[in-house]
């Protein structure tokens, strides 16, 4: 169990050189990193799922496992958290009926903050060296949209149209329906991001080089120069390590640091593993293959997550070549170290992370075949590069890039279970796939749930129905907060009602809202709707990670697909009314019957299309491209039907149900209807 030290309590005394087996060391990416931020960033959820899978009484765990921290120093100069983990060790094949064993894990985690390691660029600088780069993160993100909208849905066509009819969920014809509605919606959809992105770009080409002789007129800068600060906060870094050799050798000297650190902590025999962020990474990565000899700092395993490593590069020297092949780098310095020295290089890229762009690669054709290999692996897709996880982490471009620490089945227990290392049990293919592949339709549906709340708060206020309704609320909640301040002796409530006036058109019969009124309106619908949408989201996610005893796959799709398709029903009705309202001439009977149906199809669609979606795989290492054992065949690749078939599935799904033991009603009743729970059930070896 997690053991907290007690509120101002300090540290007993520095961690003890060698008294650990493994050591983390996180690393923060652009941006200005407070003392600890990104050491607690990634501690507590690594921490929390560790203990976690420690305690799982399907691996034979019991009270006495679990995770207990030792020390969490986080305002000395070197913060570090240590713990130690006991969990059952994985039991051998050969051996079944052999006594269990109890593991004891030594675990360090430290960061290395190099974001005060240097003096930033002027304002001025900064913003003359964005332009370039606001270019090549745009043909960058367009290049990403462009493979996950509208290859992504080619490739899924033609693979089930060469796919045999028993591989399919549903008949040929209807697969086909669905595949080619999803490639035109999305093809049209990349049309739009692509002419929003480029306007945008062209727009703030020669804007940006004046940001900084506009903050010398003293009403702009009282405007813009906080904005302006908080820009040049975060891409200052990146500019920095581009434009400036001697800042970045400044930077990537930090990690090193913390890397002996690391190395004391774990002694001769322990592990040191690397972990980082955005531009962090690309700090780490060049630092650790380009400077540094990784076996003198133990380190064993590289892990990126949302790496800037190819967008970024190496930093330019005036005369060099810009030239930078990192994956080339790793592979030799692989080539010429024993294999128990060796370093495992790990990359997590959300497939809306517009700053990581897909997988990391020498040339943009190899990214390229292993984007592909991702979703539909082939000889033909074969390329060197680290072993490649494509994971969904919001399914929004607005938020993916930072929230690779809230992801916990594709990047946090992977984390967790390197850094438990090889004596912890594995979890068996299907469970694991089938676990993978409802995060991915969890992700998908929030996303889509998403867009059909904007749709419904952009639309609803607007018709003539709703917006008189907005207005007599409005009206009614501004005369009670009057009456109430009436009742105050001396106070005059008549101006509640005068406040809101700019909201309501009274010259309309009934009332209704203004055009300020109607957009204020839509943001707030949009607020609530969004907020309860991921508040179920969560709820639903949880049933997939924490829950010890989850619902079977086929009740948790049924389930979980009721809110998603509220969303989308809502959505499309509101569409409908809004063609009713606000088409003119007036459309007849048969030309609204026709809009219904189709928003029936599209809402029909829309409802069912994560299910059908391709979910990607781990992409293993490749440092060689004569191995070909690493590509599976068709008829090999997992299924969401077959998995849950799969006697691993059933086994475990069964062994959690025995070992049910609900408290409370609630809980009671819950188990008697999903998983078949009888009173007096006594869980195996109570």
């Amino acid at each position: 169990m997690l053991i907290a030290p007690a509120a101002g309590s300090e540290s007993a005394k520095a961690p003890d050189d060698g008294a650990f087996d493994v050591a983390l060391v996180v690393v923060h990416g652009m941006g200005n990193a407070f003392k600890s931020q990104i050491l607690l960033e990634w501690a507590e959820p690594l921490l929390e799922r560790m203990d976690w899978v420690a305690r799982d009484r399907i691996i034979g765990a019991d009270e006495s496992h679990g995770v207990t921290i030792h020390d969490s120093d986080l305002s000395g100069d070197t913060p570090v958290v240590t713990a130690t983990v006991r969990f059952p060790k994985r039991r051998d094949p050969a051996a079944p009926d052999a006594p269990p064993e109890t593991v004891e894990r030594r675990i360090a985690i430290l960061e290395a903050r190099w974001s005060e390691s240097f003096v930033p660029m002027t304002r001025a600088q900064v913003f003359r060296w964005a332009v370039p780069f606001m270019w090549r993160v745009i043909t960058r993100t367009l290049d990403l949209f462009w493979n996950t909208m509208v290859v992504l849905s080619a490739l899924t066509l033609g693979h089930h149209l060469r796919a045999p009819r028993q591989a399919l969920l549903l008949p040929r014809t209807m697969n086909f329906l669905v595949d080619g509605i999803r490639l035109l919606v999305n093809t049209i959809a990349f049309a739009v991001v692509w002419l929003f992105l480029v306007l945008l770009g062209v727009v703030l080409t020669p804007i940006l080089p004046l940001l900084s002789p506009l903050l010398l007129i003293p009403w702009f800068k009282n405007i813009a120069q906080g904005v302006l600060d908080g820009l040049v906060e975060s891409i200052g870094d990146v500019a920095s390590w581009k434009e400036r050799p001697v800042r970045a050798s400044a930077m990537r000297l930090v990690v090193r640091d913390a890397l002996a650190h690391a190395k004391q902590l774990v002694g001769d025999d322990g592990e040191v593993h690397l972990f980082a962020h955005s531009q962090g990474a690309a700090v780490a990565t060049f630092a650790l293959f380009e400077e540094l000899e990784p076996k003198s700092f133990n380190v064993r395993r590289l892990t990126t997550v949302g790496a800037a490593v190819v967008l970024l590069g190496r930093e330019k020297w005036q005369g060099r070549k810009d030239e930078y092949t990192p994956v080339k780098t790793w592979i030799e310095r692989n080539r010429d170290a024993a294999p128990e020295d060796r370093v495992a290089w790990a990359n997590h890229w959300a497939i809306w992370d517009p700053f990581s762009a897909g997988p990391i690669a020498d040339t943009p054709a190899d990214a390229r075949k292993r984007w592909q290999a991702a979703y539909f692996p082939s000889d033909e897709t074969l390329a060197l590069g680290p072993e490649e996880h494509a994971v969904h982490n919001t399914s929004q471009p607005w938020l993916d890039h930072g929230v690779y620490y809230a992801n916990t089945v594709q990047v946090v227990e992977p984390t967790v279970r390197h850094l438990l290392g090889p004596d912890f049990p594995t979890v068996a293919a299907p469970v694991d796939y089938i676990r993978n592949r409802l995060v991915v339709i969890d992700k998908k549906s929030l996303g889509l749930s998403t867009i059909a709340a904007l749709f419904i708060a952009a639309m609803l206020p607007g018709l003539s129905g709703m917006s008189a309704v907005f207005a007599w609320l409005i009206t009614t909640i501004a005369g009670a907060i009057g009456s109430a301040i009436a009742l105050v002796p001396g106070l005059d409530g008549s101006a509640a009602s005068a406040s809101v006036a700019f909201l309501i058109d009274d010259d309309a019969d009934p009332p209704r809202l203004t055009v300020i009124g109607w957009v204020i309106a839509s943001a707030l619908l949009a607020a609530l709707l969004i907020w309860l949408n991921q508040l179920m989201q969560k709820q639903t996610e949880r049933s997939i990670v924490w829950d010890r005893c989850p619902l079977d796959v086929r009740t948790w799709l049924v389930l979980t697909a009721v809110p998603r398709a509220l969303y989308v029903i809502g959505a499309a009705v509101v569409v409908w009314f809004a063609i009713l309202d606000w088409w003119e001439p007036q459309p007849d009977a048969a030309s609204l019957a026709i809009d219904a149906a189709l928003l029936a199809i599209v809402a029909a669609f829309v409802i069912v299309e994560p299910r059908f979606s391709p979910a990607p795989r781990v992409v293993p290492e490749q440092r060689t491209l004569d191995d070909r054992a690493t590509v599976l065949p068709p008829t090999e690749r997992m299924r969401l039907g077959v998995a849950i078939a799969s006697q691993e599935y059933q086994a475990e799904l069964a062994a959690r149900r025995a070992r049910l033991q609900p408290d409370g009603p609630w809980a009671t009743w819950w188990a008697k209807h999903f998983h078949g729970w009888t009173p007096g059930q006594q869980p195996p070896g109570a």
